[in-house]
């Protein structure tokens, strides 16, 4: 049996720390563990987000030919676990681009459970991992990554009046679980971060990595964390301003450089 971990978001709830700590230890990890990250397929995300906005019949088949492409290039004959982590898996995240659910999720991961056992076929154990968290700090974090990635205007509130479905991240998982063949597995946020290895541990156990080797990783702190210095609201009346787009971004790329030295986040934050 090879089991392949497809581990598909959600959006904020730990996913760039995974990734960060994933690409860090891949030698460490490569004699138990097959690690994909984004780049290693970006074409079957950039498809799924794009159809996730447009639902057009191009993008969808996309999915299935960008899936199956990735897949074709896993040995079957390697005994070694597969993990697959990108959040954007479950298509862009709720808040932009008129996405106010994670509606196109179980159609994606249909799709890819559907060609992950085209190719490695009865020997296929599947797992789809979601890394959940209440909704209120997921409300807070996702308002946080909007107004620094786009030109997001509303203040917290009404944005979160805006979410209710996409903030209930157990619902979508359940709705996953009942669209695709597969096991799915959910940990919130709350209870992975206080684990050893941070949100990466529940990944750890679905891959059997041994005792050992998880002692020995190097864990980074966490990514893309919110600084309290006030930021949003500052990027608030910066999206609200009269800049135009390009001296936008020039000025909340200097906010946040001044953040992360105030702050001593990662730089990559």
């Amino acid at each position: 049996m090879t089991r392949v971990v497809v581990h598909a978001g959600f959006h904020k709830t730990g996913t760039s720390t995974v990734q960060h700590a994933l690409a860090q230890n891949r030698d460490a990890l490569a004699p138990h563990l097959r690690i994909h990250l984004r780049e290693d397929f970006d074409p079957l995300t950039a498809s799924a987000r794009s159809w996730s906005v447009t639902r057009s019949d191009k993008h969808f088949a996309a999915i299935g030919r960008n899936a199956l492409r990735f897949f074709r290039s896993i040995g079957r004959e390697d005994t070694r676990p597969v993990l697959m982590s990108s959040e954007d898996l479950c298509g862009h995240m709720p808040g932009r681009n008129g996405i106010a659910a994670y509606d196109a999720a179980p159609d994606i991961l249909r799709v890819i459970a559907d060609n992950a056992r085209h190719w490695f076929g009865p020997a296929l154990d599947l797992v789809i991992y979601f890394s959940t968290r209440a909704p209120d700090p997921w409300l807070r974090s996702t308002w946080w990554q909007n107004l620094r990635s786009t030109r997001l205007t509303k203040d917290l509130d009404p944005y979160a009046d805006d979410l209710p479905r996409a903030a209930d991240l157990s619902a979508v998982a359940d709705a996953v679980r009942a669209a695709v063949t597969a096991q799915v597995v959910t940990t919130p946020l709350e209870d992975s971060a206080a684990r050893p290895e941070g949100p990466l541990a529940p990944l750890l156990d679905l891959t059997d990595v041994p005792a050992d080797v998880r002692a020995a990783l190097g864990i980074p702190p966490p990514v893309n964390a919110q600084p309290d210095l006030g930021m949003a609201e500052v990027l608030l009346a910066l999206n609200r301003s009269g800049l135009d787009d390009e001296a936008l971004s020039d000025a909340k790329r200097t906010i946040r450089r001044l953040a992360v030295k105030r702050s001593n986040l990662p730089p990559h934050a």
